[in-house]
């Protein structure tokens, strides 16, 4: 603990130079206020995406050959009848420019049926033509409409990639830059476009990363009002609980205050707030209230013990400061680790959370003595101690007296050993990215998991790709016969490996498709072929027709790289994992001096570096924050023994919140990191406050049991006390149109129960089972 001489200098301090104190916040306070219009509600697909990852990497320097993964894909439904109609055919056209002239869209990633770069091959007397299907615009009767029809069926690329078999569903692709986008134009315009196109006969569908990212803005307002609902619900429990108008104020101005500063530094630093990390400052408000109740609680105390404010303040506070202190630098620091997942997202989120936190040493532990030295002294309840919530909190606090003496304690032990072994056992179970991330994060019912699973139903190909790049040793590569065949060669190994692939394209398919269309359409001349210069021909006869982008998808300008491209329907974690196992077994079995065949593109590649990113930094996380706590939780009690028992609680709880999330079904994923990853150091200040307690009540009355039952019965209710409030307060969230919002929230209050339970059962228990030196030392 930190010595005596030095805290009691710091109170003096602050209650001698209280005015230049409270200047210096007010000026801090005015500044990052300032610095609140610069905080702005943002989501950016580049921030999910860790830059460091080889799949990342590949995906930059081939740019030009893999497009954006940040796409669009719309579904036009017909009711009745097939999508093969003139006023359906339109609705396409009308879509498809509609989503062109969206900004923010690439215009050379758009493809429909409509869309000029989708093409079909005519053979007349006069040579042959590739022209647009929608040549020479959308279909005006009939009769164009079943030439339509006839070329979906006959050209390959375009059934189960632009419309379904059973003729009433056409997509939609788009693909977006992966920056700059201002989402609330789009979310206004996708929305308005949906409306305005949905009839009697049609349904559109969206689903795709930027709609999602437009539906998570769309819920701003369901934030604000469910925070009113919070705040309002805070403030009446605290009056419930202190009945006096600085026992509510004070905790709300700490908490107003923070919530100012942390907004205002991450302002100031230009970054955006993610919708998606509200939980995460949900939970930092929660440690900011803990600290707040724990300093009222403790100065009501003392000042109805001793009579004197001033003594109140100083005897209080030189209580708190050891366990807030150590506290919030373990909340801190646990949050700070974040920082080694190299993903911009939490990289960002870590660096304003432990600002946040850190704030909570000026709000609160600095702050509160200045306060209270101006305000009078809290008058006496008459009814104190003898309405029902003193008698409930007196009961429970009476019964975990109970539970830290006797045979109960073995009890306790065993449980806690028990608790372990089965969250170990369980939480091996949990995968990263198992879920679909439109699962994870809207309920199955939700328009976007809708549309998603509507489209899949259909047969389509699939909305998901993984593009493995073939980079050549020299130029000119894919005009050789040997390399296109190793190139076909791996696309088969590719599409044979899983139901769940439903096409693949390379430039082997395009040349096999013009080499037919010049045969006359005979499906037997769809070969390679002999000669590299008629290869040569193929290229420069699509680069002709269809245009540099489209000839991009398949090689580069040199022939020196090509594209393999996979479709899958599914992107679970398991159909990830299994096509890049896949992958990588045909490279590491066939190695060709000619070429390297590298991983991976498309939307696998950056699901699979952002899950091989989670993966990895939740483990080393763990590990930093466990090195952490450990190291501080020693510094605080110079004791092994203290040290381990303040942490085993959190050691528990980690576990138990995976197995929890794997029971209840909740991913693994960018979003949910945050939360499990740092539930080992946030709530452990439950378990130093009541530490700091029993042992700073040994030196009163050198009894264990005496010392536990003392601490119990003041600090154990106040965090009893902060315990229920937070699970009432996060009820409201359960009711939040999101699913990962309320299963964070759910998740957020058991993370919050383990470490009451571990702090007012476990270390009262093992403090009187085992009566640690360091605990009896102040005795002395």
């Amino acid at each position: 603990m930190l010595p005596r001489i030095w805290m009691e200098a710091y109170l003096r301090f602050l209650l001698r130079y209280r005015w230049p104190v409270l200047v210096a916040a007010l000026l801090v306070t005015l500044f990052l206020g300032y610095q609140l219009s610069n905080a702005k509600i943002q989501m950016n697909f580049l921030d999910i995406i860790p830059s460091h990852h080889p799949y990342t990497q590949l995906a930059r320097k081939h740019a030009r050959m893999f497009g954006s993964a940040n796409v669009l894909v719309i579904a036009v439904e017909v009711k009745k009848g097939t999508i093969y109609t003139v006023d359906t055919l339109k609705k396409i056209d009308r879509l498809t420019l509609a989503i062109m002239e969206t900004p923010g869209v690439n215009p050379w990633q758009v493809r429909s049926l409509s869309h000029p770069s989708v093409r079909t091959t005519q053979i007349t007397s006069s040579g042959i033509r590739i022209l647009p299907l929608f040549f020479p615009g959308p279909p005006k009767d009939a009769k164009e409409v079943t030439r339509i029809k006839r070329a979906v069926y006959t050209n390959d690329g375009l059934l189960d990639f632009y419309a379904s078999r059973d003729d009433t569903v056409a997509l939609i692709t788009a693909g977006f830059w992966e920056s700059g986008l201002d989402l609330t134009r789009m979310q206004e315009r996708l929305f308005r476009l949906q409306r305005e196109e949905t009839d009697g006969n049609h349904i559109i569908h969206m689903t795709g990363f930027p709609i999602l990212f437009c539906w998570i803005l769309s819920y701003k307002s369901w934030i604000v009002y469910i925070s009113v609902l919070t705040i309002l619900s805070i403030t009446a429990l605290l009056w419930f609980y202190f009945r006096t108008f600085q026992g509510v104020w004070i905790p709300l101005f700490s908490g107003s205050l923070s919530t100012v500063w942390a907004l205002g530094f991450a302002g100031y630093l230009g970054y955006p707030i993610d919708l998606l990390m509200i939980v995460v400052f949900l939970l930092i408000t929660a440690r900011a209230l803990s600290h707040s109740v724990q300093s009222m609680e403790r100065y009501h105390e003392e000042y109805f013990r001793l009579g004197d404010k001033q003594a109140a303040i100083m005897q209080s506070y030189l209580g708190l400061f050891s366990p807030a202190l150590v506290s919030i630098a373990a909340d801190g620091f646990a949050i700070l680790s974040l920082a080694i997942a190299r993903i911009p997202l939490v990289q960002k989120l870590a660096i304003v959370s432990s600002f946040w936190i850190l704030t909570i040493s000026v709000s609160v532990v600095t702050l509160h003595p200045i306060l209270l030295s101006f305000l009078n002294p809290p008058a006496r309840d008459p009814k104190a101690g003898k309405r029902f919530s003193d008698l409930v909190y007196n009961s429970v606090n009476q019964l975990l007296v109970t539970i830290s003496r006797g045979n109960a304690r073995y009890v306790t032990l065993a449980g806690f050993v028990l608790a372990l072994l089965v969250g170990v056992y369980y939480s091996q179970q949990l995968k990263i990215g198992d879920v679909s991330i439109g699962k994870a994060l809207f309920y199955a019912d939700h328009p976007y998991n809708v549309a998603y699973d509507r489209i899949v139903e259909k047969g389509f190909a699939g909305i998901s790709s993984l593009t493995i790049i073939a980079e050549g040793h020299e130029p000119g590569l894919f005009r050789k016969i040997d390399a296109l065949t190793e190139l076909e060669r791996f696309q088969r190994h590719m599409t044979q490996h899983s139901e769940m692939v439903g096409g693949s394209i390379t430039a082997v398919d395009m040349i096999r498709q013009l080499y037919e269309r010049f045969e006359e359409g005979i499906p037997k001349w769809a070969i390679l072929p002999s000669h590299a210069k008629d290869v040569g021909n193929m290229y420069g006869f699509f680069l002709q027709s269809a245009g540099a982008p489209a000839l991009d998808r398949l090689v580069d300008k040199d022939l020196r790289n090509a594209t393999i491209t996979i479709f899958f329907r599914d992107y679970s974690h398991d159909t990830i994992t299994g096509a890049l196992t896949h992958a990588q077994a045909y490279i590491d079995a066939n190695p060709n001096p000619t070429m390297d065949f590298r991983l991976a593109g498309g939307l696998f590649g950056i699901l699979a570096a952002i899950n091989d990113e989670v993966e990895w930094s939740y483990t080393w996380n763990l590990i930093l924050v466990l090195v952490i706590v450990f190291v501080l939780s020693f510094l605080t009690y110079w004791s092994l023994a203290g040290a381990l028992i303040v942490m085993i609680p959190s050691i528990v709880a980690q576990p138990l919140t995976e197995a929890i999330m794997y029971w209840a079904s909740i991913d693994m994923n960018i979003n949910s990191l945050p939360i499990a990853a740092i539930g080992i150091g946030i709530g452990i200040d439950y378990g130093y406050y009541v530490l700091s307690r029993i042992t700073e009540e040994y030196a009163r009355f050198p009894d264990v049991d005496r010392a536990i039952e003392e601490a119990l019965m003041t600090t154990g209710r106040a965090i009893l006390f902060t315990g229920t409030t937070l699970t009432a307060s996060v009820i409201f969230w359960l009711f939040f149109p999101m699913r990962f919002q309320a299963e964070m929230s759910l998740l957020l209050a058991l993370i919050l129960f383990l470490h009451v339970v571990g702090a007012l059962v476990f270390i009262p228990s093992m403090v009187s089972l085992f009566k640690p030196r360091f605990a009896t030392a102040s005795a002395g």
